[in-house]
Parts: C-alpha cells; sequence; structure tokens
C-alpha cells in the first residue's frame, strides 16, 4: 500500500468578504454632506450613476451640496476627480518618451458637471423654490435634455412615525410601460415550467398556491412570485388583474431607509395626465408624511415641489 497524502497545513484558507468603513469615506466632503451619503448608505461608486435629482432626493443634500459632491465624485468617473488624474499622471508618466499621446477619445455618457446642456437646464431651476405641481410639470418637460423618451420620477422622503411604507394606488393616466397581467392556470404552470415568463404580474387563487411553491425559486428573485401581501393572491383574481391592468400599482419605500422612488410616467405624455398622476400619489402618501418631494426626468436636473 502507497503512503498517504499529507496534506496537513496546505488547506488554504477561505477569503473574507471586505466590509464597507463607512466612516472612512467622503473624508474630503464638508461633514453634513458626507454624514447624509453615509446615513444613506451611498457608496462612491454609485454616484456615478445617480442623476441629481436622485442626490437631491437624499435626506440631508441640498443645491450646495449637490454642487460639492459632483465637484469631487464627477458622473464618468468611478473615482473623485483629484485621484482620477493623479492615476493619469502616473499613466503617462510610465509611457515610452517615443510614444506619441493622441486626442483623449470622446466620453460618450453625458458629463453632468461641464455639459453645455445640463448647465443651460439647471439655470431655469431655482433650488432655492418649491414649486406648485402644475409648474414643475411645465418646467420639466422645459428643461429635458435627452433625445429619448426619458422618464419621470418622483423622489419622497418621508418623514414621521406614522409614514407609510407600502401604498396601494390606481394611476388616472398611464405611469410608464404598460403591465402585462397573468392569472394562474394549468396552461401558465406549463409555460412557466418551460421558461416562459410572458407577464409583469402575477395573479393567483389560494388553491393554485400548493402549485406554485416549486417556481418559488423562479419567480421570487425577478418579484413575481404571488403573495396576499401584494394584494395578488385573491379569491378573485380576473377583478385583481383588471384592476392591476387599469394601473393600480404598489409603491413601496426603500427596506432600510424612509425614501420612495415612483414612476410617475414619460416626458412625452400630457401636462394634465402627469399632473393627475403626482396629485393622486401625493394624496395616497398624505402631504403630512413628507418631508421633500423631488420631480425629475431621466438626466435632468431635480425639481422641489410644493406640498400644500
Amino acid at each position: 500500500m502507497g503512503k498517504r497524502k499529507d496534506t496537513t497545513g496546505k488547506v488554504a484558507p477561505k477569503a473574507q468578504k471586505s466590509m464597507t468603513i463607512w466612516e472612512d469615506l467622503y473624508t474630503d466632503l464638508t461633514p453634513a454632506v458626507a454624514e447624509a451619503l453615509r446615513n444613506a448608505r451611498v457608496k462612491p461608486e454609485q454616484l456615478v450613476n445617480m442623476t441629481d435629482g436622485d442626490i437631491t432626493a437624499l435626506e440631508g443634500i441640498f443645491e450646495n451640496g449637490l454642487e460639492e459632491i459632483r465637484a469631487k465624485y464627477s458622473p464618468n468617473l468611478s473615482l473623485p476627480t483629484d485621484l482620477s488624474s493623479e492615476t493619469e499622471v502616473k499613466t503617462e508618466t510610465a509611457m515610452p518618451a517615443e510614444a506619441e499621446v493622441g486626442p483623449r477619445p470622446a466620453n460618450k455618457r453625458h458629463d453632468f458637471k461641464n455639459g453645455k446642456a445640463i448647465r443651460a437646464a439647471k439655470s431655469q431651476v431655482d433650488r432655492t423654490k418649491l414649486y406648485p405641481v402644475q409648474e414643475a410639470v411645465v418646467l420639466v418637460k422645459k428643461t429635458n435634455i435627452t433625445q429619448f423618451v426619458g422618464t419621470l420620477t418622483l423622489h419622497l422622503n418621508l418623514v414621521g412615525k406614522e409614514a407609510p411604507t407600502r401604498v396601494e394606488l390606481t394611476f388616472p393616466h398611464m405611469a410608464g410601460e404598460a403591465k402585462r397581467v397573468a392569472i394562474v392556470s394549468d396552461e401558465l404552470l406549463k409555460d412557466i415550467e418551460a421558461g416562459k415568463l410572458e407577464f409583469d404580474i402575477l395573479v393567483t387563487h389560494p388553491s393554485f398556491m400548493p402549485k406554485l411553491a416549486k417556481f418559488a425559486k423562479v419567480l421570487g428573485p425577478k418579484g413575481l412570485m404571488p403573495s396576499p401581501k401584494a394584494g395578488t393572491v385573491t379569491g378573485d383574481p380576473e377583478k385583481k388583474a383588471q384592476e392591476f391592468a387599469k394601473g393600480k400599482t404598489i409603491v413601496k419605500a426603500e427596506p432600510k431607509f424612509p425614501i420612495m422612488h415612483i414612476t410617475v410616467g414619460k416626458i412625452n405624455q400630457a401636462e394634465g395626465e402627469l399632473v393627475a398622476n403626482i396629485q393622486a400619489l401625493l394624496s395616497a402618501v398624505k402631504p403630512k408624511n413628507i418631508g421633500k418631494a423631488v420631480l425629475a426626468s431621466t438626466m435632468s436636473p431635480g425639481i422641489k415641489l410644493q406640498l400644500n
């Protein structure tokens, strides 16, 4: 018999996940702005994908704070501007002396900080003013800078102990793209088993829940698994499906923070429809539970709403 191979001491230790030390982040910003970003649990790399409206919707971030953030954390970079410049200098130094440095390629992403279009749009918005809903809708259309059909989002900062974490309402007009609603049946279960998920909302009778259980790992991560809390498990699924098809939706706050980001329509919708959708949402959440409301379209500056 051969000797048994000794593997003692040769097992590599498991790599541990690095933890985010929030106190070490944003030390280059003023304490108030840094604390607001830490409390919102926003990492520096996430700032590059956030619009001005997303940032100003955070509790404690105002116009001066936005300018300070954009000065240090450009939307086009994943690192602060001063760190990226150091990296660029090091790269140039490492290049051979005879190699020519060509022109810097144009960045395909929009330059939020110095772009002509965004600066022109910002100049039309008074950051210290609270705009009535009708006036805000007119202004957000006027300051739109995208060539595609942008999405209109309302950002709400909730306050008070009675602030809701979940609100069910029906928008009077279409808010975003139409939702595909399906009712669970034996035929639909076969489609799900075959990988065909041609629906956005799934409604079912309680009797089908045992059959749906084996598809929980498929439907759950996509947010399609019916549940009584979401109102998608009901004794009258046909009636509930009609309600969802007519625009009924469930608005939820973020799991750990009292913030809501709700799509209220598209930038090409009529002003009257957008105003009606916004007012319906504010009424459902109730103005007394809202500390700040900011309306913004895709890549456009945020516009603060007057709640009274």
